[in-house]
């Protein structure tokens, strides 16, 4: 670990009115990575002044922002990125602090009381209407079709309080499910998100035709997991005036969801006016 003394000392510069010293200081402590973020928020005190809080904050973040792009990338260079980890670092960009352990902690607990009831020898009509059963009435998830709220979308929020909105409770479900062994994948509709139960596993996302015979019908992650019919998307897109595209009804690979994920996130940021928000998860975007 780096000497304490010299990021004490470091810091004390932080209120240097000389530019070329201020970006001296800056480089060094994001130099040190990571681990130095708790020695910098120990400095956080009363007596430092508000312009060496203010860089101090900004280090911090741009710490925790470049581990982030780091494990973001790890992640994307496996074979096959699951969707529970790369919605977990989606969570963290607003949750620097979150743990994964914690995460899993929760989903563990839900699937075990999912599983207990669930009975494989059933019809998937029957096995949804189990899981819904404990999701919903049992611990309580709700949701909204869309919000303005970053936190609706972060995972690890919307398994503590039990309400998100449609993509994150939507994601939530097929975690589970396909810890299940339910064949449940997202399906990213205009303003929505919806979930589509399958014929089978699917391990090839590339041919829409087939993607569009898998599917048996449709599952919506806010109205309690009710079930519908594609005639009914069909009826949704054309009361939004839009074109009908195969994307509407048919399965997408994790990567898409959660491409679609952090699009919304840019749109919240936008209406919000927080340009260096948009850039940087812009930037997240772009490493997919």
């Amino acid at each position: 670990m780096t000497n304490e003394r010299e990021i004490n000392a470091l810091i004390k510069l932080l209120d240097d009115n000389d530019q070329e010293v201020f970006r001296h200081v800056h480089d060094k402590l994001m130099s040190f990575g990571i681990e130095v973020v708790p020695t910098l928020e120990e400095a956080w005190t009363a007596d430092l002044t508000p312009t060496t809080h203010e860089r101090l904050e900004e280090i911090i973040h741009g710490i925790q922002f470049d581990s982030l792009v780091k494990e973001f990338k790890l992640w994307l260079s496996k074979e096959s990125p699951d969707l529970l980890t790369g919605s977990f670092l989606i969570s963290k960009y607003f949750y620097p602090d979150a743990n994964m352990d914690d995460v899993r902690i929760r989903l563990q607990k839900i699937r075990q009381s999912i599983w207990l009831e669930l009975n494989y020898n059933q019809t998937p009509l029957e096995q949804v209407q189990i899981f819904n059963q404990v999701f919903y009435n049992y611990h309580n998830f709700k949701g909204q079709q869309v919000s303005s709220d970053y936190f609706d979308y972060c995972i690890n929020h919307v398994l503590e309080n039990r309400k998100g909105c449609s993509m994150s409770v939507g994601i939530i479900y097929q975690i589970l499910a396909n810890d299940l062994n339910l064949p449940v994948y997202g399906v990213t509709l205009m303003r929505h998100y919806i979930l589509a139960f399958c014929k089978k596993t699917i391990f090839d996302f590339n041919t829409e035709l087939y993607l569009e015979r898998e599917v048996m019908f449709y599952i919506n992650p806010i109205n309690k997991g009710s079930i519908f019919s594609r005639n009914e998307i069909k009826d949704y897109i054309n009361k939004l005036d839009a074109e009908q595209l195969d994307e509407f009804f048919i399965p997408s690979d994790n990567l898409s969801i959660l491409k679609e994920q952090l699009r919304y996130l840019i749109d919240i940021a936008e209406e919000k006016k927080e340009k260096e928000r948009v850039d940087e998860l812009s930037y997240l975007l772009k490493l997919f």
